[in-house]
């Protein structure tokens, strides 16, 4: 994850790890909404940039133990975001094992990017965003729940620690956000471009100051 530099090709490094599975929904491809791998699937059905809302395309590799590494966190699937048929984002999730790895995690990127410039505003969300000088680093932290059953034993239930990473070209993020603002400033609606690869710091869901910017001047 250290050496990346936009130029990766997803068909190329997954090759038969794709898994075709992820970031696609049956029942719109149906309906004629998608085909394999758009992104975002539902562009057609929930359009976020008019008909421009095919951004471009998405591929995942199956769950493999450690497909990808960023220092001392090894994840175990690995996601590519084309746009134009080129890189322009990279995700990566990874199952730790406590809250302090992900801690240290944090501090390990504060060495290296200083402080973050984007980060939760509620106690409820644990997520991070740095600005480096060709990229935008984003870490996102959840906990969740596994379920085992095996004939003749009691249901085990596991809490998992989850911990995402997406590395996302400056640049095209940039771009991204700029989409979304004139749309809103044309339609007054404002629609983010949804899906795995979101930048919370361009998402009103996410980024309180933006929805009060939002609403007050709806409500003005």
């Amino acid at each position: 994850m250290e050496k990346i530099n936009f130029k990766e090709k997803p068909l190329e490094l997954l090759k038969s790890r794709i898994d075709s599975n992820v970031n696609n929904d049956p029942d719109y491809m149906r309906k004629g909404y998608s085909t394999p791998f758009d992104y975002p699937v539902a562009y057609r059905a929930e359009a976020w940039n008019g008909k421009d809302s095919f951004y471009g395309k998405a591929y995942y590799s199956k769950i493999i133990d450690s497909i990808a590494y960023y220092q001392n966190i090894y994840f175990n699937r690995i996601a590519f975001l084309t746009h134009h048929n080129k890189t322009v984002a990279i995700l990566a999730n990874a199952e730790i094992k406590s809250d302090t790895v992900y801690n240290e995690f944090v501090k390990q990127l504060e060495k290296q990017f200083g402080k973050p410039t984007f980060r939760p505003q509620t106690t409820e969300d644990v997520f991070y965003e740095w600005s480096a000088k060709d990229r935008r680093i984003q870490i996102d932290y959840s906990k969740g729940f596994s379920m085992e059953a095996m004939s003749g034993k009691k249901t085990e239930v596991k809490q998992t620690l989850n911990m995402q990473m997406l590395i996302f070209s400056r640049a095209e993020a940039a771009k991204i956000d700029s989409i979304q603002q004139k749309n809103y400033a044309k339609t007054k609606e404002y629609k983010v471009m949804e899906g795995d690869f979101k930048l919370y710091k361009n998402d009103p869901q996410k980024n309180i100051i933006l929805m009060d910017s939002i609403l007050n001047e709806k409500f003005k």
